[in-house]
């Protein structure tokens, strides 16, 4: 593939502080995307939830990849799904019993449904940062156990200082089987081990046929590194952590700054000759 590849987070990358995107930011992807740019959304989101931000400020970008649940679900621009890893069923319920443990919300993702067992704040804001609906059942491992297929990812929710205490501990004794990761200062993912946004975009690299190396990728959070380290041309945003930061070739101002929109017209002007 001799055409450009971008590739976007969204939360704190694409979408500012306020969880909305610029009218500068949606021009500057529709000028790459008309100048024949490839371009893929890599997000920690719902895939449906990716999708409700896809159409309400990107509609032109109906016919893309699309990385979910931080790589555990990928989409080809025809909508097939060419990968999906879950959760054992045994791991998801040791962690769901590990966070009650520690009274830290926990949710589950099963078929593209938000599920629950505890109907309170956490899970209601989520839903509206998401923009999408929850299910509540009676006992979220209960559920687990009678459902089909495992979680795609497991979600636990907690302010920031908690949640680096628990990641520390669930890290010491799962790493090996978990992928666990920041996507949030107050949420922590935990995925199937092969799943990771980098993971996703080798598939994709390869389905696709272009280089990560010369891809320009943008990110600002800790599931973002695993993508960030493939290419030359990656960016974290300046609302990026600085162990974020450090895994990127570059800076990018913050997403309140209109980061991705700046260095996009950057690129355009050198680049693209314009």
């Amino acid at each position: 593939m001799n055409r450009k590849v971008f590739i976007f987070d969204l939360d704190g990358t694409l979408l500012n502080s306020k969880e909305q995107m610029s009218e500068r930011t949606i021009n500057a992807i529709k000028k790459i995307y008309e100048k024949g740019s490839f371009i893929i959304i890599a997000s920690g989101r719902m895939y449906k939830s990716t999708k409700v931000v896809i159409n309400k400020y990107l509609p032109f970008l109906n016919e893309i990849p699309i990385v979910s649940y931080n790589g555990a679900y990928v989409v080809s621009h025809s909508g097939e799904v060419v990968f999906e890893s879950d959760i054992d069923k045994k791991l998801a319920i040791d962690i769901i019993k590990e966070a009650k443990k520690e009274k830290i919300h926990v949710q589950t993702y099963i078929n593209d449904d938000l599920i629950a067992d505890d109907d309170n704040n956490e899970i209601k804001g989520y839903a509206k940062h998401s923009g999408v609906d929850y299910k509540i059942v009676n006992d979220l491992e209960d559920y687990i156990l009678k459902n089909k297929y495992g979680p795609t990812k497991i979600l636990t929710i907690s302010d920031e200082k908690r949640l680096d205490f628990f990641q520390k501990n669930m890290q010491a004794k799962y790493n090996n089987e978990l992928n666990i990761v920041r996507s949030f200062n107050i949420y922590l993912d935990f995925l199937n081990k092969d799943s990771s946004k980098g993971i996703a975009l080798k598939k994709l690299s390869n389905i696709y046929n272009f280089d990560l190396k010369n891809a320009y990728i943008f990110g600002d959070s800790e599931n973002d590194i695993s993508m960030l380290v493939l290419s030359n041309n990656s960016y974290a945003m300046d609302n990026a952590s600085n162990h974020v930061k450090n895994s990127a070739k570059f800076i990018a101002p913050s997403s309140d700054e209109e980061g991705v929109a700046l260095i996009i017209e950057k690129i355009l002007s050198s680049d693209f000759g314009n």
